[in-house]
């Protein structure tokens, strides 16, 4: 990508946000909301990552097929009580802890089952997501917290043992595994279970003395009563969308629309143009350091997702906008001298980031890109995963190891050795190995979904 001024000033000057032409709003300091998709010149995708799209589609698909479903099957599985024990050394391949968490067993439990609802039905890959519902239920969901607690945030290999302050992510990660569960299995009754914990963590969230902690700012960030946090918005989103992709729902509905509306018209700063990742609770900005501080990586993740939810709804309004704001994030964040993205753009004003390395956030910019790509053609979006791929490639991707490596400093000299990723990284395989497989079957032609 070329080399961008990061000023509100020459963002507005420049002539494309997508390569596409621009579409102003009017909103305060004339910030540029949103672009217009139109059909690229050439309507055929013939290469991507400098290789065929079948080529690629391959290697996604060994990637997958031949790194990591065998050594999660080897290595983190828990075959005899359930579930999944994720502290493993990617180099050694040694487990170091079997503890479990929350967050972990949700998020494993939608892997599998999303592994199994799109990847051929597989009776060993529904056994092992079988074992995390089964360690869900009879170990983590069996209690009902008091009002305002959530389940505990870990727990020994046998669920016997509970520890730690849990969270609201720990009960939205196991809704979606739930969800997801229900359509493998076909029991309407995990689906129901799901809805429940989903409108439950919304009533919690809701409530003007809900605690969060947003210490990824910094451990002494002030606390805000009853936040509104980017992150959350993004879970609920997530979940709700993917009900509503396998049914109906009015009150699922209404949530996605209200995450939408929350991400797309309260968390986007119009004066930067940056999301910010916590609001007041009546969304009002806090006069304090949360009024500068964007989480990018968040902010790229969850505008991913509303592009799909825009897909969803064939909503073309929705697309251009939450489009131009996935693309301004990622030129924001790009490291422009090592490569990558950062996560953290601590304070916008004074240009402050966490100059670290996570596997996740690149691979966010992967799911984002392709899509814009499969359904747009646009320029800008290829040569963007062209060059992210590339440097997930050369950074990441290490298959003498038993996973891809997770998180590191800004050149990856220095990187997290004990912990085998399994949400982001296969959410990026499945999701990209599924647009490929479309891309591969159109012969390259773009989609207009959007037309």
């Amino acid at each position: 990508m070329n080399n961008i001024e990061y000023s509100r000033r020459s963002f507005i000057k420049q002539q494309s946000l997508l390569g596409l032409g621009m579409l102003a709003f009017g909103l305060p300091g004339g910030f540029v909301k949103a672009a217009g998709a139109t059909p690229a010149t050439d309507p055929v995708i013939g290469t991507l990552g400098a290789m065929t799209l079948k080529q690629l589609r391959d290697r996604y698909h060994t990637a997958l097929f031949d790194q990591f479903i065998p050594n999660m099957d080897a290595l983190v599985i828990d075959h005899e009580y359930g579930g999944f024990m994720c502290n493993v050394d990617i180099i050694t391949r040694e487990r170091k802890s079997d503890a479990k968490s929350a967050w972990y067993e949700g998020r494993g439990l939608w892997t599998y089952s999303f592994l199994y609802n799109n990847f051929g039905q597989d009776p060993a890959i529904l056994k092992a997501a079988t074992g995390s519902k089964d360690f869900i239920i009879k170990h983590i969901i069996r209690d009902t917290p008091a009002d305002g607690e959530f389940w505990p945030a870990s727990y020994n290999r046998t669920g016997t043992e509970a520890s730690g302050e849990g969270n609201i992510y720990g009960h939205l990660f196991i809704a979606e595994g739930l969800a997801e569960f229900a359509r493998a299995s076909g029991d309407e009754a995990y689906y129901q279970q799901a809805k429940e914990i989903v409108l439950d963590c919304l009533r919690r969230y809701d409530q003007a003395d809900y605690a969060y902690h947003v210490n990824y700012l910094s451990a002494d960030a002030p606390r805000v009563p009853g936040p509104r946090v980017l992150g959350h918005w993004m879970v609920f989103l997530r979940a709700a969308t993917q009900i509503l992709e396998q049914r109906q729902d009015p009150e699922i509905e209404q949530l996605a629309s209200r995450c939408v509306d929350a991400i797309m018209n309260h968390h986007l700063n119009p004066e930067y143009g940056l999301m910010n990742e916590l609001l007041n609770h009546d969304f009002s900005r806090p006069d304090n350091a949360f009024a500068n501080f964007s989480y990018l990586g968040h902010a790229i993740e969850t505008l991913w997702m509303v592009m799909f939810e825009a897909g969803r709804k064939k909503d073309q309004a929705l697309f251009r906008t939450a489009s131009a704001a996935f693309c301004r994030h990622v030129k924001v964040a790009a490291d422009r001298i090592y490569g990558g993205f950062f996560r953290s753009l601590d304070h916008v004003d004074q240009y402050t980031w966490k100059v670290d390395k996570v596997l996740w956030l690149q691979e966010e910019v992967l799911i984002g890109t392709l899509f814009l790509l499969e359904h747009t053609g646009d320029t800008w979006a290829q040569q963007c995963f062209d060059d992210t791929y590339q440097y997930v490639q050369d950074k990441f991707a290490k298959p003498e190891y038993a996973f891809w490596i997770s998180a590191g400093n800004r050149k990856l000299t220095e990187f997290q050795q004990v912990r085998a990723e399994h949400y982001h990284h296969p959410r990026h395989l499945m999701l990209n190995l599924l647009a490929l497989n479309r891309m591969v079957e159109r012969g390259g032609k773009i989609s207009g979904i959007f037309d």
